[in-house]
């Protein structure tokens, strides 16, 4: 048996329409929300299939806010329901583990507002268009 392996989330590298926010990031989920399917049977022995369903992922990520030009938030406010590309680089300082998703994001504006002296974030859930692309870089 081999023995058990563990990494703690430190650091990535994430851009959105080619824009770098990593440093704003506090928390981030690639979601896969894709349905099963349908069961069907028919009458035979091994007589149970599923229906194929479309891949359904979205990106959720958590940023410190960020309304100065060009911050984060002011970033996901002007462009609401725009398609951009997304690449995001997990553990990417590890040889071996470095790993990488890609794809299209719909940009959703966040809502905005909190509690009295906490600080602010900006919390948001972007659907993926289709399945993202994995991948390991050289």
């Amino acid at each position: 048996m081999a023995d058990p392996h563990n990494r703690r989330l430190k650091q990535i590298e994430f851009t959105l329409g080619g824009e770098a926010f990593q440093c704003q990031v506090q928390n981030w989920n690639i979601a896969n929300n894709t349905e099963d399917g349908e069961r069907l049977f028919t009458q035979c022995p091994e007589g149970e299939t599923r229906e194929e369903t479309d891949p359904d992922y979205a990106l959720e990520v958590t940023f410190l806010a960020d309304w100065r030009e060009n911050g984060v938030s002011d970033y996901l406010v002007l462009n609401d329901g725009v398609w951009v590309e997304f690449q995001l680089d997990h553990h990417p300082d590890i040889p071996g583990e470095h790993v990488r998703w890609t794809g299209e994001v719909r940009i959703k504006a966040p809502n905005v507002g909190g509690d009295a002296r906490t600080t602010e974030q900006t919390e948001v859930t972007m659907p993926i268009k289709g399945k993202p692309l994995y991948s390991r870089p050289a």
